[in-house]
């Protein structure tokens, strides 16, 4: 159930995302039939009815913001029950060992309150923030566009056609970081999600080890591991830094990342309770180029997945401000292009492709 909940607020966000790129092309149009003597007339026209284009937005969000807030709230609760009957399933053989059994104490439960309301405040900004750059990019494409036609780069319908296009591929973004980058509501909504579920993982395992009073950790590893978090996994770890036979955690580059819920982007490492002369060891690292070349691939096939959802977000985009059929059979054109790419690189890999993954709604 909590992954159905993971694909269904990355789903809907999607549709937010694409509902708003057609709502701005519907109040922008075409332009066909304006020349360089009445742009700036259409402009401020156009101007006129960011009002109505607020108004639009403003009920995409009515429509699915409370869905996905409290989706993204039954998935987390859903990952910490899952997560904490996970923990008492590994630690069955510690308490066989003598290991006296300790039930879930308060501090656990209030570290999932914790996650909860952390990740209201992140959907609450992620839609503030969608409205308010929905609103930047309806601004951005009448003033790129306009100048194009009043410099005589372009006529209206052909540089609206491309500037918007420009929008529809790079999305709507939600939030602009520290370093000036913008994030796509896509981008971000997946990093998000994909954090969650670390988050609650960890924060669920560090409860139940603060109840046991375990110091130790054991890292899982993967194949396809990010370059900067081969050398931790498979190993143990102390967290809090007094063991003398065993490093601190803080010595790793896990959970290093984005400020706020995002914190360790991508992560896939988790870590399980050891304690020494009970617990057995689980993994050991993986090779180091073969983990290389399975990440390589990996981030060659979320490359090109991407670049299919921007092809067909813009033909969405374009099928709303009503462009030619000759601009829209280029686009089916790019799409099939780009699928044929990701056949070819299907091929070579032997990777299983996830058609979902190409969808934009």
């Amino acid at each position: 159930m909590a992954v159905q909940g993971n694909i269904f607020v990355e789903r809907m966000y999607q549709q937010i995302e694409l509902e708003m790129l057609q709502n701005i092309g519907k109040v922008i149009g075409n332009g066909e039939g304006v020349d360089k003597e009445g742009v700036t007339q259409w402009r401020v026209a156009k101007l006129s009815q960011l009002g109505v284009l607020r108004n639009d937005q403003l009920k995409v969000l009515a429509k699915y913001s409370d869905m996905t807030v409290q989706e993204l709230i039954n998935y987390i609760n859903e990952l910490g029950v899952t997560e904490i009957e996970a923990f008492e399933g590994r630690n069955k053989a510690l308490v066989e060992a003598g290991v006296d059994y300790v039930p879930p104490s308060n501090n656990v439960y209030d570290r999932l309150l914790a996650l909860e309301e952390q990740s209201k405040d992140v959907m609450n900004m992620v839609n503030t923030n969608m409205l308010t750059f929905s609103e930047q990019a309806y601004v951005d494409i009448l003033t790129k566009a306009s100048t194009d036609v009043l410099t005589g780069n372009a006529t209206l319908y052909q540089s609206l056609i491309k500037v918007a296009g420009e929008w529809a591929e790079s999305g709507i973004p939600a939030i602009v970081d520290k370093a000036g980058k913008k994030w796509s509501t896509e981008a971000y909504i997946s990093m998000v999600l994909r954090a969650a579920q670390k988050n609650v993982v960890n924060e669920m395992q560090e409860g139940r080890m603060d109840d046991y009073e375990i110091d130790l950790v054991e890292f899982s590893s993967h194949a396809g591991s990010r370059p900067s978090h081969l050398e931790f996994q498979g190993k143990v770890y102390s967290r809090s830094g007094k063991s003398k036979k065993y490093p601190a955690r803080s010595t790793t580059t896990y959970g290093i990342g984005a400020d706020g819920m995002i914190t360790g982007i991508a992560c896939g490492h988790q870590e399980y309770a050891y304690v020494e002369g009970i617990s057995t060891k689980r993994y050991e690292p993986y090779n180091k180029k073969e983990s290389e070349e399975v990440y390589k691939e990996s981030q060659k096939q979320r490359y090109l997945e991407r670049e299919i959802r921007r092809a067909k977000k813009e033909k969405t985009m374009l099928e709303a401000m009503r462009a030619n059929e000759e601009e829209l059979k280029e686009l089916d054109k790019r799409i099939r292009q780009k699928q044929a790419k990701m056949r070819e690189f299907i091929e070579q890999t032997g990777r299983t492709r996830r058609r979902q993954k190409e969808q934009i709604v």
